[in-house]
């Protein structure tokens, strides 16, 4: 999710960037010796190669535990990453993606990671330099081609390190079931050639037009990339297609009988402010609930106040507006890393950092916690109740009466250009407040102080009466002073909340219990006195495509579908807050 300001945020958060998430090593280890073989060729057995880079210190004795990483960013920081690896007795590799680098092939992005992987583990294990064991780490897009490799997992594999992974499908490019103007942006970043478009890439001008207008002229959203200018794009057009989580989507990660035979250790590493926090939670999750018991015990989870960079061990914010970010949360997570290899790939001790399984810092408190599950983290749940009319307080104890009713015109595009992302993570700005069509809850202040740990979910009974919409959920916590502390957010396409996998288009005025339960974990203590402010919009911005609320594919909808949407959230509907 970007706005216009925050084009690079989202090239930060997938291109695991760049010359700065491993800065140029220090200078003791930029006047070692290395040897460094770019020359090196991975062959498939459908006759592509792609190309590998090697490098190791030239004291080195063969054969050596291999670190790789599979990439489809190719860029001069990467000898750097490798050299990282290298310094601490490793063989660093990076193998590009088909289409990237000097690869053959065409890169079809989250299409040919799981069944390439194999291969390029098999042909690793194999080389003289290697001493048959390989272990994985990397963000972002990289982090997903690590989950990708575990659908058929080569014993050569020995561990992983997935960090801020992307879950196709579920954070990206269609969290929600509601796709990303940005994703046809990332499209031509990395399709346009072998390397990487970042001039196109970067061009906000460009890219926050091109959004603007097809919104404001009510375009459909499968016009998108004939409108960019460069024709229609068929990895754009595939997509859209499936809107839903459906086998499309599903194909590319494990499924539960997969996620049932992976027991190797894994390091998952997230941040309470990384976009694709979503997606790194939906692998642990899955691994929990479907891994077998050793190889759940050898899952850790790391989560603390990072946004994307941060969350993978690039540069840490000592402040993320509006939070103020504790020198304590800055775990060396780059050495951290190291650790587990070592741990991992050479029988050393496990990092001391990771006392028990799960890692969480609480902001606030300032203070690092670690459980052994998520189900033995928090003490209690609260919850809220909606009111008939806004007015009155979110209640805890759940009141008949009338339903929350809630209109908004999708034809009038006054809120759909009003920034609402902080332009440097996925935080909500208070922008959201300007909203014309918004509907602002809130609870009585609270009585003591809590902490808040994990994602706020809602359960909601809604009628429609139109066919679908696209609704927004923001939490805050506004404390004694007024100030504003956001908390977490959700966007859902209603048409998709039922069967997440295709569109079940409602009936007028039917009842519905949805679940919404894939909000952002966050950790903050949340102070006597303040009170918790439940925000309901249409999800309608530069950064979505827009849905006018039609029974037919969104992305074939136009201004000329429009219909007038009224919600309706009966008494039955809260929702809760996890406490620690």
């Amino acid at each position: 999710m970007i706005n216009q300001i925050g084009t690079m945020r989202k090239c930060l958060l997938f291109i695991s960037l760049s010359l700065f998430i491993f800065p140029c090593a220090p200078l003791s280890a930029q006047t070692k010796q290395y040897v460094t073989d770019s020359s090196l060729q991975v062959p498939l057995r459908d006759g592509t190669v792609l190309s590998c880079m090697l490098v190791y210190q030239k004291d080195a004795k063969w054969p050596l535990p291999a670190v790789l990483r599979i990439s489809c960013y190719p860029m001069g920081a990467d000898t750097t990453r490798a050299q990282f690896v290298a310094d601490s007795g490793y063989a660093g590799v990076f193998v590009y993606n088909r289409g990237k680098a000097r690869s053959g092939g065409s890169f079809y992005p989250m299409e040919n990671d799981a069944a390439d992987n194999y291969e390029i583990i098999d042909w690793i294990s194999k080389q003289s330099w290697c001493n048959g064991k390989v272990g994985m780490y990397g963000g972002s897009y990289l982090g997903f081609t690590q989950w990708a490799t575990m659908k058929k997992i080569h014993p050569a594999l020995k561990t992983i390190v997935p960090q801020v992974a992307v879950g196709p499908g579920i954070d990206y490019p269609n969290p929600g079931g509601i796709f990303l103007t940005y994703s046809l942006q990332w499209l031509k970043l990395v399709r346009n050639n072998h390397y990487m478009d970042l001039s196109t890439f970067q061009d906000e001008k460009k890219w926050k037009a091109l959004n603007t207008e097809y919104l404001l002229r009510g375009l459909p959203f499968n016009k998108l990339d004939s409108l960019e200018g460069d024709g229609m794009d068929t990895v754009f057009q595939r997509w859209i297609t499936h809107p839903g989580y459906d086998d499309f989507w599903q194909r590319m990660t494990p499924t539960a009988e997969e996620f049932s035979r992976i027991g190797i250790p894994i390091l998952t590493t997230t941040g309470f402010f990384d976009d694709d926090q979503r997606g790194a939670m939906h692998y642990y999750n899955m691994h929990n609930q479907y891994g077998p018991k050793g190889g759940v015990s050898q899952h850790y989870l790391f989560i603390g106040p990072f946004d994307h960079v941060g969350g993978q061990g690039g540069p840490r914010r000592n402040l993320i507006p509006p939070y103020p970010i504790d020198t304590v949360a800055m775990v060396d997570q780059k050495q951290l890393v190291l650790d587990w290899f070592n741990y991992t790939l050479k029988g050393g001790k496990k990092p001391d950092f990771l006392q028990d399984r799960i890692a969480v810092f609480a902001m606030g408190e300032n203070k690092w916690h670690y459980f052994p599950s998520i189900e033995k983290m928090n003490r209690d749940t609260l919850q809220f109740y909606l009111p008939a009319k806004p007015e009155e307080t979110l209640h805890t104890r759940k009141r008949g009466g009338k339903p929350l009713l809630f209109h908004y015109d999708a034809a009038d595009p006054i809120d759909d250009t009003i920034v609402i992302y902080d332009g440097a993570s996925s935080i909500i700005t208070e922008g959201i407040f300007r909203k014309k069509y918004l509907e602002t809850l809130s609870t009585a202040p609270l009585k003591e102080d809590m902490i808040l740990n994990g994602s706020i979910t809602a359960d909601l009974w809604m009628s429609s009466g139109t066919p679908d919409a696209d609704i927004m959920i923001t939490w805050w916590e506004i404390d004694a002073n007024g100030r504003k502390w956001p908390l977490a957010h959700i966007a859902q396409r209603l048409s998709l909340s039922i069967d997440k996998t295709k569109p079940v288009y409602w009936k007028e005025h039917e009842v519905h219990h949805i679940t919404l339960d894939n909000t952002p974990w966050i950790c903050k203590q949340l102070k006597k006195g303040s009170r918790i402010v439940m925000t309901i919009s249409p999800a309608s911005n530069l950064y979505w495509e827009k849905n006018y609320g039609a029974a037919k594919d969104v992305s074939q909808q136009t201004l000329l579908d429009t219909l007038l949407h009224e919600l309706k959230f009966y008494p039955e509907s809260y929702f809760s807050i996890p406490v620690m």
